[in-house]
């Protein structure tokens, strides 16, 4: 009877290990995940803790593995009209004019935006209030903040803090993906690509918002590009690892640039919902500091080196 119920409480643990499933994972890498949380929050109740075990385990399922390589980065230009041999600049921007060569190691970036659900467990965790509370309760605005929708910031050091969070969590280096290995992933490693959609063109609703739309959309919503990975532009304008700088394209080294030491603010990729899609391209570079609110319009995800 006694060893009936010894391997009656065996089989009820192993259920009870194996409960959070992955794609990528080993049971024991996922143990081991579990173990991290529950050392870092002791006196979380276990369904809080299982929550952020299952999104770390979600976070490293969702990594898209982006074998490394050579690209000339910057604005690659593009025929004028149409079958012209006259080439012409993708943007109006002169921070990406200078083409310059850029090599990288292989490595992996998230294919979709971080949520509002994972960001606020996190935040909760740090012991902060919901952003945006009071339009969290407004009538009619609940749609705003549906989980699966991108994460709202309000600077560069909250997505910064969350990718290191979820790096600690799983053991591995995880953050903000550079610049480069942002426009290497979304040009479908480093080709002339116009548009980050799955074919580099625009077709309004079928891989990208409606023209200008209303809102951001749940991470996802549209097809991926050829690398696997959605959202690259139209849902929200993504935070970089990198400082910006306006001339860094002119000092940047060959070998995984990572920004230079001092710059205007962090540098921001892909435009949101409200950008139009010709201020949309894979190497228009912009930057921002910090909002004075938390706002829709700027998103992240994470990366990890391999």
């Amino acid at each position: 009877m006694r060893r009936l119920s010894a391997l009656a409480l065996a089989f009820l643990a192993g259920c009870s290990s194996s409960s959070i499933t992955s794609k990528t994972l080993s049971d024991s890498e996922i143990e081991a995940i579990k173990s991290r949380v529950e050392a870092r929050y002791p006196d979380l109740p276990s369904g809080k803790q299982q929550a952020v075990t299952e999104l770390v385990v979600r976070a490293l399922d969702n990594m898209v593995p982006i074998e490394g390589g050579s690209f000339m980065m910057g604005d690659f230009k593009v025929p004028c009209e149409p079958g012209s041999d006259q080439l012409c600049r993708n943007d109006f921007y002169k921070d990406n004019d200078y083409i310059h060569k850029v090599t990288l190691d292989d490595y992996s970036l998230s294919k979709y935006e971080t949520t509002i659900a994972d960001f606020d467990l996190f935040r909760e965790l740090q012991g902060k209030e919901p952003y945006e509370k009071e339009i969290r309760e407004r009538e009619g605005r609940e749609y705003l903040f549906e989980p699966d929708k991108p994460a709202w910031t309000k600077n560069w050091q909250e997505p910064k803090d969350y990718c290191l969070w979820v790096g600690e969590l799983a053991s591995r280096p995880v953050d903000l993906p550079t610049e480069a290995q942002w426009e290497f992933a979304a040009r479908n490693r480093g080709k002339e690509v116009r548009y980050a959609t799955d074919n580099g063109k625009i077709e309004f609703g079928r891989n990208h918002q409606k023209k200008r739309g209303r809102e951001s959309q749940a991470v996802g919503s549209f097809p991926p590009n050829p690398l696997g990975i959605y959202d690259l532009m139209g849902n929200t304008s993504e935070w970089i690892r990198d400082k910006y700088s306006e001339t860094y394209y002119h000092q940047s080294p060959e070998i995984n640039p990572m920004g230079p030491p001092d710059g205007q603010g962090h540098v921001v990729r892909g435009g949101s919902y409200l950008t139009t899609p010709d201020l949309d391209i894979t190497v228009t570079r912009g930057s921002n500091n910090k909002l004075g609110f938390y706002s829709n319009l700027y998103g992240f995800r994470c990366a990890s080196s391999l």
